[in-house]
């Protein structure tokens, strides 16, 4: 018998949530404990970026631009990889999610060997935050290639806007699909900031041991999503 289509709906979108709040801590680490660049989200370091051409004073430029750099090289070697992999029918997004697990106990690893539980040095801060940036980028290359509806995963801003329409809108009977598709705009939102509330938790323990949780707990999402078959994204439209 074929799987429940709702059913497989709803676990993608756990898995999609789970990623979600990751995402979040991950940016609370970087942004808040390695030098004020954000990892996964982009536009945010675009915008430092623009403060600082300005001339803003006290606004980084050096670590945004790197977090930049390091976001657009991880997903340009995820777009390598997904279209190889998909091409002769592997199973590719169990293989960015472990490759992005791995990268994020790397940078940790690295993070705790160099700092333990305090503050990094100039250049190893650099480069972990290099390295959780490169991860974000492949990361979001790979969501970009699942396809999942209003779970991006890395950002909020349209999610949230859309959620806010939602809210404003009266429907007295809305559909399962619709109801499906408002669930993961609140997941969306709510992982977010979830995650990052954990993040700046984790981070009292030094970014080090933070990124290690992350990754550990990203290996377990990638553990369940890979050993479970009915994980499957499949678009859902409202």
């Amino acid at each position: 018998m074929p799987a429940d289509p709702t059913r497989s709906q709803v676990r993608i979108s756990l898995v999609m949530s789970a990623l979600t709040v990751s995402a979040g801590a991950v940016d609370a680490v970087t942004f808040l404990g390695l030098g004020h660049a954000f990892a996964a989200l982009a536009t945010g370091n675009v915008l430092l970026l623009g403060f600082g051409a300005a001339q803003t004073a006290g606004i980084p430029v050096a670590r945004p631009a790197e977090a930049v750099a390091s976001f657009v090289i991880g997903a340009a070697a995820a777009n390598t990889v997904i279209s190889r992999a998909s091409g002769r029918g592997r199973r590719w997004l169990v293989l960015v999610l472990a490759a992005e697990a791995a990268a994020l106990a790397a940078a940790g690893g690295y993070a705790t060997a160099v700092g333990g539980t305090g503050a990094l040095p100039g250049g190893a801060e650099a480069l972990v935050a290099a390295l959780v940036a490169g991860a974000m980028g492949w990361r979001s290359r790979g969501m970009l290639e699942a396809g999942v509806p209003e779970m991006p995963t890395t950002v909020a801003q349209i999610t949230l806007v859309k959620l806010l329409a939602d809210v404003l809108s009266i429907h007295t009977a809305p559909s399962p699909r619709l109801v499906l598709v408002r669930a993961r705009r609140s997941a969306t939102v709510l992982g977010m900031f979830v995650g990052g509330a954990l993040g700046a938790l984790l981070l009292r323990s030094g970014a080090g041991p933070a990124l290690l949780a992350i990754a550990a707990f990203e290996a377990c999402v990638t553990a369940v999503y890979s050993r479970a078959t009915r994980f499957r994204p499949q678009p859902v439209r409202a």
